[in-house]
């Protein structure tokens, strides 16, 4: 008997929902430690209701679990940020791009359960390096002109960049850890100003 695609997707999720909550759980506890090699395949199957044949129906190992959930959430960041800088292109007032950040905003927070333990510091390294590895073309097309590179070493442009994604990064992660009363909109206010308009004054 095939397996219907509706039955085969809320199980998978039913699978990945255990799998985050252990995940970030071992987070918690870490100490240093990577998380993931303190979760079993018969703990994630327990919780989600299933025997452990019905893991291996879906996946081969704890590990592409854990990749789905980050290539899903790479894919989704990525683009989110792609869209606000061609906004940013078309009109770069600040209204305009305050707008667009604060979608950004917004869809950093409906995934929060999931970046807040990946870019914590308990997280996973190489998201955050794979992470920002997706977004550095993206600011380069969007950001950086030729007026720019006149006369200035690559190197010094990418430093610059890493410099700023990083904070930007730990920004938004202490935001959706403590968000202090602080909106997805004035959150867009202070990735502009310290983060986009702060990398363009230091190319200029």
């Amino acid at each position: 008997m095939r397996k219907r695609p509706e039955k085969t997707e809320q199980t998978k999720e039913d699978l990945r929902v255990a799998f985050w909550r252990l995940y970030a759980e071992r987070s918690a506890e870490a100490g240093g430690k990577n998380p993931i090699e303190a979760i079993t395949i018969q703990q994630i199957s327990d919780l989600a209701g299933y025997n452990r044949a019905t893991f291996y129906l879906h996946y081969h190992d704890i590990y592409e679990i854990l990749e789905e959930i980050e290539a899903d959430l790479l894919l989704g960041m990525t683009e989110c940020v792609e869209s606000c800088m061609r906004s940013l292109k078309r009109d770069s007032s600040k209204l305009s791009c305050i707008i667009e950040l604060g979608k950004v905003a917004a869809f950093y927070e409906r995934r929060k359960r999931y970046i807040v333990v990946l870019l914590g510091e308990n997280g996973d390294p190489s998201f955050i390096i794979r992470l920002k590895k997706a977004l550095k073309p993206i600011w380069r097309e969007y950001l950086v002109s030729e007026e720019d590179l006149e006369g200035r070493d690559a190197g010094e442009i990418e430093l610059i960049m890493e410099y700023t994604l990083s904070g930007t990064l730990f920004m938004i992660s202490q935001w959706l850890k403590e968000p202090s009363g602080v909106s997805a909109a004035q959150m867009g206010h202070l990735v502009y100003d310290m983060s986009i308009k702060d990398f363009a004054s230091r190319l200029r």
